[in-house]
């Protein structure tokens, strides 16, 4: 009789304890993107008690007391059923998870910032994020442009040389239309001048090679000098349209019978100047673009 009330007590209190009453009470969020952190909770759990979603095993992790956490797994989009199991055997009443479809997310672009006037390298953009799929691509203000996925993480584009500064929005889009949130793309067409040396010399002139970023094919040269043969004296401002080369790197027009400015690229102005005096001169120079941008004034001292 002893025996008997003590095997009664001894199933009481396992039963008390939740170890054969495994049930699930709520899953937070009840649906989500692989990856996203989901947490079960119920009655009953142990260390041994497991996921299924669908009917696939899940890591799981004990969070609390009757808590499970786990991740979302890399699973085709749609609704699954998500049980507990004990030591693989006692299974609750399933419950329904939705898996939605992974939507990219881009954590940086490389460049961010651009200028207008930049080199074929200097346009691949570098992309990195999450839930980049095969066959994802790369938007310009939501044009594709041609894309290369690295792996889930990475993509490369090629952007096309830009005709307008401004903020150009970035975003990933997926082959099943998810698209990430945009990512803003700087591109800056402020002329700058970094160097301004003397080139090759004529009969009559020689050439200044002024060197920079963001110029243009009609920018303007402003060139500030010292009027008259003595430094110091009242200054002159003298300003000169750029004009092209030629395919083969000359001038479009017959050389030059005065000062002039000559566009070699959006790097490169060669600046004709005709001889005056052999003495220095401490000059100012300036490019300003069609849309009113300029640089800051460079000093050299030039003949």
């Amino acid at each position: 009789m002893k025996k008997l009330v003590g095997i009664t007590l001894t199933l009481l209190l396992l039963g008390s304890s939740g170890l054969f009453a495994l049930e699930i009470s709520s899953i937070t969020p009840s649906r989500g993107e692989p990856g996203t952190p989901v947490v079960v909770n119920g009655r009953g759990f142990s260390s041994e008690t497991g996921i299924l979603l669908g009917e696939q095993p899940t890591p799981s992790r004990p969070a609390a007391e009757n808590r499970l956490e786990f991740t979302v797994p890399q699973l085709p989009p749609g609704q699954y059923s998500l049980r507990v199991m004990q030591a693989g055997e006692m299974v609750a009443e399933g419950s329904s998870f939705e898996i939605l479809a992974a939507t990219p997310h881009i954590s940086g672009i490389t460049p961010d910032n651009l200028n207008i006037c930049s080199s074929s390298p200097e346009r691949v953009l570098q992309v990195t994020g999450r839930n980049f799929l095969p066959g994802a691509l790369v938007l310009l203000n939501e044009n594709a442009i041609p894309t290369d996925v690295i792996s889930s993480s990475r993509i490369e584009a090629n952007l096309r040389e830009f005709q307008q500064a401004g903020v150009y929005g970035i975003s990933v889009r997926n082959l099943d239309g998810t698209t990430s949130l945009p990512h803003s793309l700087w591109v800056n067409s402020i002329p700058e001048i970094t160097s301004v040396e003397p080139g090759s010399e004529f009969v009559n002139y020689y050439e200044v090679v002024v060197r920079g970023k963001n110029f243009r094919f009609n920018s303007t040269l402003l060139v500030k000098e010292p009027e008259g043969s003595v430094i110091g004296q009242s200054e002159q401002q003298l300003s000169f349209n750029s004009r092209r080369q030629d395919s083969s790197g000359g001038l479009v027009a017959n050389a030059p019978q005065k000062d002039r400015l000559v566009y070699v690229d959006c790097e490169t102005l060669v600046y004709h100047r005709f001889t005056r005096t052999n003495q220095p001169r401490d000059l100012r120079l300036q490019v300003f673009n069609p849309d009113g941008q300029a640089t800051s004034l460079y000093e050299v001292t030039l003949p």
